[in-house]
């Protein structure tokens, strides 16, 4: 796979993952291609995540940065701290306010920053919050993540997070099956997918999960409602990180 490319990404990026369905996942490809093409790579958290399995993690306060992370290899994970007793993980860490990781990439001491800038509770769609998501304003790129898996599922937990967003969006009823142009609207919207995207940043949506033929042209029809509903994202991709799937749609 080449994530980076079907992203668009340079030597020199500040990514911000927004959505459901495989932040996480594409974060760790994405930091792991990096580090391979030679740069200095960090994944990080505008809220809490699981720290990642695969990379060290450094602890520190804001003011220590960013100097704890120089004598690092790269990829590296950072937080400022732990949290107590964490909810739906082993193991929570909680990042840093979004004008931390303005001041960081201004530095220079990473190449590129991947930045987790919400929740999503494990789910496979959501729509945002009224306090998030929390996107740094210098990033470069945020990527908007929705999985395939949610269409044809009820509008309801555990597959959706924050349901009630999405039935207001949509015009839904709870409990109603999403369908790939309710999902697709919410993606394209400015109270959804789109929520709180800096006006500089390359907006990229990622359809994930789309393991199987039915799957990805079911992606596909989600890809083309928002490209009918707005020209904010740069590029789509259809993914499967199973089968090592990228399929990349330009928003013409």
């Amino acid at each position: 796979m080449n994530l980076a490319g079907a992203f668009g990404l340079n030597d020199r990026e500040l990514v911000s993952f927004v959505g459901a369905g495989g932040k996480k996942t594409a974060m760790r490809y994405l930091a792991m291609e990096m580090t391979n093409r030679n740069l200095t790579a960090g994944y990080t958290t505008t809220t809490h995540m699981p720290p990642p399995d695969e990379f060290p993690l450094v602890l520190a306060f804001p003011d220590e940065l960013p100097a704890a992370l120089v004598d690092y290899e790269t990829p590296v994970a950072f937080a400022s701290d732990r949290v107590e007793n964490p909810k739906r993980a082993d193991e929570k860490v909680r990042g840093y306010d979004q004008t931390v990781i303005n001041s960081l990439f201004r530095h220079g001491t990473l190449d590129v920053i991947l930045v987790k800038a919400d929740g999503a509770r494990r789910r496979e769609f959501k729509a945002p919050g009224s306090n998030e998501p929390v996107i740094p304003e210098l990033s470069t790129s945020v990527i908007v993540v929705a999985s395939v898996r949610a269409v044809g599922a009820p509008l309801e937990a555990p597959i959706v997070h924050r349901p009630e967003r999405v039935s207001t969006i949509t015009g839904l009823d709870i409990a109603s099956p999403l369908t790939s142009e309710a999902v697709g609207t919410v993606l394209a919207d400015e109270a959804g997918g789109l929520k709180d995207v800096p006006a500089e940043a390359t907006a990229i949506l990622l359809v994930n999960k789309a393991d199987t033929p039915a799957q990805r042209e079911t992606a596909r029809d989600i890809v083309s409602t928002v490209f009918e509903q707005t020209d904010r994202f740069d590029r789509a991709i259809v993914s499967s990180f199973e089968t090592e799937t990228l399929e990349v749609a330009e928003n013409k």
